[in-house]
């Protein structure tokens, strides 16, 4: 088992297009779903304790404002125990997500399981989380090739698609940040 779960981690990381050509996109989520949990919660977890320890030594981190309301012996444990179950509703809602978008530029051609099956494995990007504050950038970095790579190879469409489908929220994103510059300020200026 362990010997399969290092194979696979290793695959994810340096060797994505082999992987996810190879593999099936079907088959149940359920070897993903608990590779997806152990990775994301071990990131998860190791993200915690750096945020919780610069928190202690007084350089705020994102959890400062939060440990100032609840005590810190409350909090860590809390996220730890719920680590896994916030993981689990991550995979499935950025799967059916993502899913969404590859239909909406023709490119999800294998169905959910096969989207699930690229973010739940791309999860193993989470061990980057070990180095302190540069960490999960270079990890969320890493992830976003896979899951490009892996989506691409998964549903055996173009990069363009895969890409485009990447890039909706953003434009989406971008749009709501403009109109929220652009009406205030037309409306000063026709006053």
């Amino acid at each position: 088992l362990w010997q399969g779960i290092f194979q696979t981690f290793r695959n994810v990381l340096f060797h994505p297009v082999h992987l996810f050509r190879t593999l099936h996109f079907e088959g149940g989520i359920k070897e993903p779903l608990a590779f997806g949990m152990l990775f994301g919660s071990l990131g998860m977890m190791i993200a915690l304790f750096w945020q919780f320890l610069m928190a202690a030594w007084g350089f705020g981190g994102s959890l400062k404002g939060l440990s100032s309301t609840f005590p810190v012996t409350l909090i860590f444990p809390l996220l730890l125990i719920l680590s896994p179950l916030l993981v689990a509703l991550g995979l499935f809602i950025v799967s059916g997500i993502m899913h969404l978008l590859l239909r909406i530029v023709r490119g999800g051609n294998h169905g959910f399981e096969a989207t699930f099956r690229v973010i739940a494995y791309g999860q193993a990007t989470q061990i980057f989380a070990v180095v302190p504050f540069i960490g999960g950038f270079v990890g969320g970095l890493w992830l976003l090739v896979i899951e490009i790579i892996g989506l691409r190879e998964m549903h055996e469409t173009s990069y363009l698609r895969v890409i485009l489908a990447f890039a909706i929220p953003v434009a989406l994103i971008g749009i709501l940040v403009v109109a929220a510059i652009a009406i205030p300020l037309i409306i000063v200026l026709t006053r």
